[in-house]
């Protein structure tokens, strides 16, 4: 009986502890917290997802995400075998560090910058396409393919680092 009473004082730990930061964010970002009123339950839950979109994607993620792209599609350009796929790899690669360096979920930032890379790799690549003929359909396709390799490779990154930081039961 004891080890359930310790588990139910370390979950209201923890569940205080979440109020507590989650509170200390919101004074954080100058987010005031509002009364909730009876008559506009929409207003109050407008405030909510206003307060919330402000930690999804920040320009540090976003800055450390395109880094790390552009630094693996240059270290992968200096490999003459994979010259067609070295973009792709290479941000693929950026994801995989990403995600097993981050403690939180990046996807969005990691799909952006992998979009921006991916898509400025092509247009650099192909200067005299883009300049003088309608390279759109090869700009497309560079854009969604850097943005799904950017993803995926943080997924496994994410998935390796859960895997090596879970407690052996």
């Amino acid at each position: 009986m004891s080890e359930r009473e310790s588990q139910i004082e370390r979950e209201s730990a923890v569940d205080t502890d979440f109020d507590d930061s989650v509170a200390d964010l919101d004074t954080e970002f100058g987010v005031e917290a509002e009364p909730a009123e009876s008559s506009g339950e929409q207003s109050s839950d407008a405030g909510v997802v206003r307060s919330r979109l402000g930690s999804i994607a920040t320009l540090r993620s976003l800055g450390t995400a395109l880094a790390l792209s552009v630094v693996g599609v240059i270290a992968f350009s200096f490999v003459p075998i994979l010259s067609i796929a070295n973009g792709v790899l290479g941000i693929a690669t950026a994801g995989f560090a990403y995600g097993l360096g981050s403690e939180h979920r990046r996807y969005l930032e990691m799909a952006l910058a992998g979009a921006v890379t991916g898509g400025g790799t092509t247009l650099l690549g192909n200067l005299a396409v883009a300049a003088f003929a309608s390279g759109t359909t090869l700009l497309g396709i560079a854009l969604l393919a850097g943005a799904i390799t950017g993803a995926v490779g943080h997924y496994f990154g994410r998935d390796l680092r859960a895997g090596l930081t879970a407690d052996l039961d």
